[in-house]
């Protein structure tokens, strides 16, 4: 009859969207279903069991586990409460390029990138009390001086300046 290929969330408004093949042409198709009774008290068992005993929906739902859709509607919950939901890059899928021009990025790539880094800084951040820390650290940087010539004393400069 039905067979489920991929299931997700739309947050504005609360919906549960199923992409199915129909098994008797192979096409794909997709179905959204309004989450009407979902609010931020609401229990996410009850909601799961109202969907799939439903007449309009139980069909395209009985292959998918109680326990998939108990974790979809919950992210939805979540996002009505302000918390955030989306998840951060896996670190072995994090993009490490640092040749890589972040002007280029849109915002949602660029905020990525920052929380990448964020954690990072957040990972190596030694403070009062962590072994290895020093209140005054000194580094002397003249070891890898290059000389520019833009700022040699023998030029002329201007006195009105």
């Amino acid at each position: 009859m039905f067979t489920p290929r991929k299931c997700g969330v739309k947050y504005e408004p609360p919906t549960l969207v199923v992409y199915y093949e129909v098994n008797l042409s192979g096409k794909i198709r997709k179905r959204s279903m309004p989450l009407r009774k979902l609010s931020k008290d609401s229990s996410i068992s009850e909601v799961v069991n109202d969907l799939k005993e439903s007449s309009k929906h139980a069909k395209y739902l009985e292959n998918i586990s109680a326990k998939q859709l108990e974790n979809l509607l919950t992210r939805i919950q979540n996002n009505m409460e302000g918390i955030d939901t989306l998840p951060f890059l896996n670190p072995s899928t994090k993009n490490t390029d640092h040749d890589e021009d972040l002007n280029k990025l849109d915002d949602y790539e660029l905020d990525k990138r920052k929380a990448d880094m964020d954690k990072d800084f957040e990972k190596n951040r030694l403070r009062p009390g962590d072994d290895g820390f020093v209140y005054d650290k000194e580094v002397d940087f003249t070891a890898g001086k290059m000389e520019s010539g833009w700022d040699d004393e023998d030029e002329y400069s201007d006195p009105d300046f």
